[in-house]
């Protein structure tokens, strides 16, 4: 036997409990990973909540947890490409992270770099891997200027980075606070506004030229691009491409990306902050910690 995370009704984190289930054993063409750490993500509560339900249909009891990372622990027939004891980080397609074990098809996997931590390798998927499709989507590219909206939120954080390493000069828009961190990675920084016009006329203010927008906020863009003279296949919002990783068809290329982003990780140059780490078995305070404002960085569970 093993545990695993369960819900049976649309709730808060009080509904999440852990419970005994059979260990999975893996079938053609899947591996079985012993977990090691596993990422809380914001889509997830909103699932866990209901919010989500007429878009991605839930059958209870549901399970949790799409990123993870951890240690291959057999394979199943025509599985060539992981090898048992390989250490390898990835995601669930049937969101079942947050257990001790988890079986997912070999293509959902990739190797661990030497030198990422398991927190921070099991937290990379959802966040590194939306950054990456928002900085992609917008066609950011070396001399562009860059506003990210929630800049040190868990997927701002990372677009800020990715952005930076394709050439652009970035602008965040986040608390005062946080604006330490967003000039000691090389971005400006500017504080939220009242409202979205308000910000623009900031931008101009400050001769701020803008062509291209992240938004992990989800605002309506439509009133800040056409004031910055965005053009609106630049401006991409993060929470649908975050939604649509956790719960959705996960893109073809998401091992190429998430290799990507690892060995970025592995040699220093992405940095993913970690704000703190639970045992399985204190789920519900690990959601209940990542739903409330915390210090900047992902919360991880640690079977």
């Amino acid at each position: 036997m093993s545990r695993a995370v369960r819900f049976e009704r649309w709730g808060g984190p009080d509904v999440l409990h852990v419970v005994d289930v059979p260990s999975p054993a893996p079938g053609a063409g899947e591996v079985r990973v012993t977990v090691r750490a596993a990422g809380v993500t914001a889509a997830e509560s909103a699932a866990r909540e209901g919010a989500l339900a007429q878009l991605y249909p839930t059958a209870f009891p549901a399970g949790t947890g799409v990123e993870f990372a951890g240690v291959v622990t057999g394979t199943g027939p025509g599985v060539e490409s992981v090898a048992v004891g390989e250490e390898v980080l990835g995601w669930s397609p049937e969101r079942g992270g947050h257990a001790d074990v988890v079986v997912v098809p070999a293509e959902a996997v990739v190797p661990k770099p030497e030198g990422v931590s398991w927190e921070v390798a099991g937290a990379l998927y959802v966040t590194g891997v939306t950054a990456y499709s928002c900085v992609e989507s917008a066609g950011v590219r070396d001399g562009d200027r860059v506003l990210v909206l929630g800049a040190t939120s868990d997927v701002g954080t990372l677009a800020v980075q990715l952005a930076r390493l394709c050439g652009a000069t970035v602008v965040g828009v986040a608390d005062p606070a946080d604006h330490a961190w967003l000039h000691a990675h090389g971005a400006d920084a500017v504080a939220p506004t009242d409202d979205v016009e308000g910000l623009a006329r900031l931008l101009r203010v400050r001769g701020t030229r803008v062509d291209a927008v992240v938004d992990t906020t989800g605002v309506d863009l439509e009133p800040l691009t056409r004031a910055l003279g965005v053009l609106p296949a630049r401006a991409v919002a993060a929470p649908p491409v975050e939604a649509d990783l956790e719960f959705g068809p996960h893109p073809a290329r998401c091992p190429e990306v998430l290799a990507e982003l690892a060995a970025l990780v592995a040699a220093d140059r992405l940095h993913v902050p970690i704000a703190g780490s639970f045992p399985l078995s204190r789920v519900q305070e690990a959601f209940a910690m990542a739903e409330r404002p915390h210090p900047q960085g992902r919360i991880v569970l640690l079977p």
